[in-house]
């Protein structure tokens, strides 16, 4: 849950400390530690002091898309140095989190849970559209972009030549500028709100995401692992490619 808002209501709030503490049933050393840190406490407890502020708390699910889970995975089948990641307790949270999900830590079983929790599409600020998705014209518009890329999806499943990948399978384009390749993409390309009737997924990237790549003839390409898991992700005639190239391993 995102506390960064009742952490401000709290700190602009009108009440007196002390009566916004009696108001919720907290002690005054709670409400001040509370305060400035809300990130650990209960949930009723941060109800509470919502409503003597006069608001209240809403919860709400998304799907998950977390690149420590996909970075965990390529931990644990070889595929990223685990001093390669910056978020060491991220790292080790949902490597933790994987070993339970995944007691044989098969290579397979790995790649299949964290694309269930990592997948691109699903991932905040993703951008979905419809249009050319050859490699050249997608790498076009990442290099004009000036930022970061790497292209994963059909293109970095096609480059290991195991499986045969659809023409229709969709690209995922990793960048750390998603609205500006986006509008240099329009002018052969139109948005959709639909995740899934998009060939090309423009999605915000994250440092581990690079982490293992290669530039084969100009394109910038995402890790093996990394690919399989991008595409279980995404599913479809892509997830199929992937799930019988992990099962390979």
């Amino acid at each position: 849950m995102d506390t960064t808002s009742l952490t401000a209501s709290l700190s602009k709030a009108t009440i007196a400390p002390t009566e916004l503490a009696r108001r919720a049933g907290v002690s005054r050393n709670t409400e001040w530690s509370l305060r400035r840190d809300p990130s650990r406490a209960k949930l009723g407890t941060l109800r509470e002091l919502a409503l003597a502020c006069g608001l209240d708390i809403r919860i709400a699910t998304v799907e998950a898309s977390d690149p420590y889970a996909a970075a965990a995975a390529r931990v644990m089948v070889g595929d990223l140095l685990a001093e390669n990641v910056e978020n060491q307790e991220q790292l080790t949270e949902w490597v933790a989190r994987l070993r339970r999900w995944a007691p044989d830590a098969e290579p397979l079983q790995l790649t299949k849970m964290a694309a269930e929790v990592s997948a691109p599409q699903s991932r905040a600020g993703a951008i979905f559209l419809i249009g050319r998705h050859d490699p050249d014209r997608l790498a076009s518009a990442a290099i004009a972009s000036e930022q970061p890329w790497s292209l994963s999806g059909a293109p970095a499943l096609d480059a290991l030549g195991i499986e045969p990948i659809s023409s229709a399978s969709p690209t995922v384009l990793w960048t750390l500028a998603p609205a500006i390749v986006m509008g240099m993409l329009l002018s052969t390309h139109r948005k959709t709100t639909v995740a899934s009737a998009a060939n090309v997924i423009v999605a915000p990237l994250h440092q581990t995401v690079l982490a293992g790549g290669a530039n084969l003839g100009g394109l910038e390409l995402v890790s093996p692992v990394q690919a399989v898991i991008d595409s279980l992700g995404v599913g479809g005639e892509l997830g199929v490619a992937a799930h019988n190239i992990a099962g390979r391993w």
